[in-house]
């Protein structure tokens, strides 16, 4: 199996013209609505977790990527980071290496708790296209999005249907 399949906008390989306009309309067609994403989803209780998952979504609205499908891994991405965060803390608190009763020295469990949750966390961000580079392509294509919303020829043209 190779590397995740980006959504075509997010894809700085070289692909044709022809190729590119191919896997929009493929992508459009399995996009599916986005009725419910921006809302929070009402299993989200905490504060914090409601929170977050505005934080995200709204993060990445402009760039109209999200549909309902979304709505999961938005949820694990959020119960990633506050794991990370709570796991960070007591590692903050109590140092990387803890002793028990006896004086014997043991790596502190949230250590591997903070790496697997982070591990967890890369990945979901990928999905999403939250890495900086991917943010970054994402706001080439917002302001291009923009600047074809203002051209007044593409406006003409988009008036004539």
């Amino acid at each position: 199996m190779g590397k995740s399949a980006k959504p075509v906008d997010l894809v700085n390989s070289k692909m044709s013209k022809e190729e590119r306009e191919a896997r929009k309309k493929a992508e459009q067609r399995y996009k599916g609505v986005a009725n419910k994403v921006y809302r929070c989803p009402s299993e989200l209780k905490a504060n914090r977790e409601k929170q977050l998952y505005k934080f995200i979504v709204n993060q990445l609205k402009s760039a109209a990527i999200l549909n309902d499908l979304d709505i999961e891994i938005i949820k694990s991405t959020v119960f990633c980071i506050i794991n990370m965060n709570d796991a960070n803390e007591f590692i903050n608190s109590n140092g990387t290496i803890i002793s028990d009763e006896n004086g014997k020295f043991y790596k502190n469990p949230a250590v591997n708790v903070y790496k697997d949750y982070h591990s967890m966390f890369l990945s979901n961000s990928i999905r999403l296209g939250l890495s900086p580079a991917d943010r970054a392509k994402l706001s080439v294509i917002d302001m291009k999005n923009k600047q074809a919303e203002e051209d007044p020829l593409l406006k003409a043209l988009k008036n004539r249907k």
